[in-house]
């Protein structure tokens, strides 16, 4: 009995360490750099990036003065962390429902 509930644990501790991991939802990243202050209305960020992973709004003391933002977030772990990739967009918007500020990270490992 003691040899099959190590074999189980071994296993297990095999996949965790050998397993994949993602977080977030994966976002087209491809206009991420085309995103403009004033310009892109809401209906353009979902058209170019989907549903937002986190809406928060309202948004209090922002210094643009933007009240709502959408945040896209997304991380892959593969063979015990050796590939790892993470992007984050945030997009916040003003009361028109323009852009009114936004940035973006991405690592890759």
């Amino acid at each position: 009995m003691k040899a099959s509930v190590r074999i189980c644990l071994l296993a297990a501790a095999a996949m965790v360490i050998f397993a994949c991991a993602s977080s977030g939802k994966q976002f087209d990243r491809t206009h991420v750099n085309d995103i403009r202050k004033g310009v892109h209305t809401k209906t353009q960020i979902r058209e170019w990036f989907g549903e937002p992973y986190q809406v928060t709004a309202p948004l209090q003391g922002h210094p643009a003065g933007c009240v709502e933002r959408w945040t896209y977030v997304y991380a892959f772990s593969s063979h015990g962390g050796a590939k790892t990739v993470s992007a984050a967009l945030i997009v916040d918007f003003d009361s028109n429902g323009k852009v009114c500020d936004n940035a973006y990270t991405e690592t890759k490992q």
